[in-house]
C-alpha cells in the first residue's frame, strides 16, 4: 500500500537556524575529504542526493560502525580476550582502528527553512495513519529498510529539506541521524573539520546496535 502523502503533508515543518551536524567522511588517497559527497542510490533515504548527517559526532559514529560491522569484528583491540562488563572501562577510550578504516569527522551548520522532526510523538501518529510502519526506522538494509525509502521519494513532493528520525545505530535519546535532502544543500551556511582523521571509540562501538546477526563477538552482549 502507498503512503498517504495528504497525510503526510500535515506533519509540520519548522526552521532550524544554525543547526550543528556531523558527518564522517571518507579519506581519499590523495587530496582532500569531501564531506559534500553522496551516493546517489544508497542508503536508508535514497533520493538522488542525500547527505547523511546527525545531530551528535556519536550517533555519526555509530552509523559508521553499524554499517561497517565487519571492519569492527577485525579490529579487536582485546587480542580476542574480548570485553566484559569488569574490562569495559580499560578499553573504552581507545579507537576502533586496526581494520576500520579512519576518516575525517565535519561539523556542517545549515539554517533551514523546512526540517520536519519525525520523532516527535504527533509527528509519529500521522506516519502511522499514512501507512508507514515506525520500525523502518530500524529495518536492515536486507530488509530493504522497511518504507523509508518510499516516504524518501515523497520528500521532493512534500517540500522537505531534511528531516530528524531515528538513528538504527544509536537507539538512544540523545541524538538522531539528519538526512538532509537537494532542497536543503543550499541552506548550508558553513562546514568544519572537527577531526581530520579519527576511528570511533571502543565505547561507541560496544553502544552501537548492529543489524540482526552482525554485532562484532570480541564486543560482548
Amino acid at each position: 500500500m502507498a503512503l498517504d502523502i495528504a497525510v503526510l503533508r500535515q506533519i509540520p515543518v519548522g526552521t532550524a537556524d544554525e543547526r550543528l551536524f556531523y558527518r564522517t567522511v571518507h579519506l581519499p588517497l590523495s587530496g582532500e575529504p569531501n564531506p559534500l559527497y553522496v551516493s546517489p542510490t544508497t542508503g536508508r533515504w535514497p533520493t538522488g542526493w542525500t547527505l547523511y548527517t546527525a545531530t551528535t559526532a556519536t550517533v555519526a559514529w555509530a552509523e559508521y560502525c553499524r554499517n561497517h560491522p565487519a571492519d569492527v569484528a577485525a579490529s579487536d583491540v582485546t587480542g580476542g580476550v574480548g570485553l566484559s562488563t569488569a574490562t569495559l572501562p580499560a578499553f573504552a577510550a581507545l579507537e576502533v582502528s586496526k581494520s576500520l578504516p579512519r576518516r575525517a569527522l565535519y561539523e556542517l551548520r545549515f539554517e533551514f527553512e523546512a526540517l520536519a522532526d519525525l520523532t516527535s510523538p504527533w509527528a509519529e501518529e500521522l506516519l502511522l495513519r499514512s501507512g508507514f510502519d515506525l520500525g523502518s526506522f530500524y529495518a536492515d538494509a536486507a530488509m530493504g529498510y522497511g518504507d523509508c525509502p518510499e516516504l524518501a521519494g515523497l520528500t521532493q513532493q512534500l517540500g522537505w529539506e531534511a528531516i530528524r528520525v531515528p538513528s538504527a545505530a544509536w537507539q538512544h535519546p540523545d541524538g538522531f541521524c539528519a538526512p538532509v535532502f537537494e532542497a536543503g544543500r543550499q541552506r548550508l551556511i558553513s562546514i568544519a573539520s572537527v577531526l581530520p582523521s579519527a576511528s570511533p571509540t571502543v565505547a561507541t562501538a560496544v553502544a552501537t546496535a548492529y543489524a540482526a546477526g552482525e554485532r562484532p563477538a570480541w564486543l560482548g552482549h
